[in-house]
């Protein structure tokens, strides 16, 4: 899995205006309201063991659980890179900051890396299928660098947590013409009791940690060094969390109908400050099927009523591995 620079990069060609601008990004005043939607895990599996898979075959990732987490936020962005833009004539640092507005799918994954005949899982990702966002530098700079699977969307949350989302495309046809389609509502569920969301979530937990027990109990998987157990050490003490995404574009053979070879991207968000507050309900979660935007469908996701409602306040910086 990469992250950093390889042997043979070279210097990044600016020209025309500003389309990307390279991390460190520090993400401040972050607001997110967050919900876990029921998922279909046999499509979890699919989608996972197609697009998040190393070429050589030595790593892939696999889903955790039946859940996927849906996410509306707006943050602050900046990049912290200090070099120096010679298009510009400004270090990047002091290009200034852009609100970000997004909506995102959570899907939990572990790492398994294989050795020979020896399989290890040593760390816990996230994986992002889909993510909107409204601002266009961050759409280009996330999708190149990152290989993040960013979109454009324009996102709405209330004062009351009711949120909305809007997307470009539609339903296919031969007069068919693309527009602003909405894709996603949210509304605060009053019928949720906080409690019965907290046993639920902990019942959730418990079927997660159980089944990673059965494995290791039975030797399907072999854990070097405590490394799992490291990990999620690590993630609650140092405050970081791990993404993975995959990294490709489509070439000029073919006028786009092959890609580049697909790269495995590990990203890590080090928070500074991180809050979350439980809700006192639930959601009841609209989904707008769209021929132009199948993920939520070919994730199993459909309209339904989500127990656990969270808020997040929180700073942070993401950066590759």
């Amino acid at each position: 899995m990469t992250g950093s620079v390889g042997p043979f990069a070279h210097p990044y060609l600016e020209y025309g205006g500003l389309t990307s601008i390279p991390g460190p990004f520090h993400c401040s005043e972050a607001r997110i309201v967050m919900t876990a939607l029921q998922a279909d895990p046999e499509r979890l599996d699919s989608l996972c063991a197609t697009v998040l898979v190393e070429p050589d075959g030595t790593s892939r990732y696999t889903p955790v659980g039946e859940f996927v987490m849906l996410s509306f936020g707006s943050m602050v962005v900046r990049s912290t890179n200090p070099d120096r833009s010679g298009f510009f004539d400004t270090p990047y640092s002091d290009m200034g900051a852009a609100v970000e507005r997004h909506v995102a799918l959570w899907v939990p994954t572990v790492a398994h890396r294989g050795d020979g005949d020896v399989e290890s899982i040593d760390q816990f990702a996230l994986f992002l299928p889909a993510m909107w966002v409204d601002n266009p530098v961050s759409l280009v700079g996330g999708r190149e660098i990152y290989g993040i699977a960013k979109q454009w969307g324009v996102s709405t949350i209330g004062d009351d947590h009711s949120c909305s989302l809007d997307v470009i495309g539609g339903d296919f046809g031969p007069g068919a013409m693309a527009g602003e389609q909405r894709l996603l509502d949210i509304s605060p569920s009053p019928d949720i009791h906080p409690g019965k969301a907290v046993r639920e979530l902990a019942d959730e937990v418990g079927r997660i940690v159980g089944g990673g027990l059965r494995k290791l109990l039975h030797g399907h998987v072999e854990v070097p060094d405590r490394a799992l157990l490291a990990e999620v050490e690590r993630a609650v003490v140092d405050r970081q969390l791990h993404q993975v995404a995959v990294r490709q574009f489509r070439t000029p053979a073919g006028d786009g109908a092959s890609g580049s070879t697909p790269e495995l991207v590990g990203i890590t968000t080090r928070f500074s400050s991180l809050d979350v507050k439980l809700l006192d309900h639930g959601f009841d979660v609209v989904v707008h099927p769209l021929d132009s935007h199948p993920v939520l469908t070919s994730l199993g996701i459909a309209s339904q009523t989500a127990v656990v409602g969270l808020e997040v306040a929180a700073d942070f910086v993401l950066s590759a591995d």
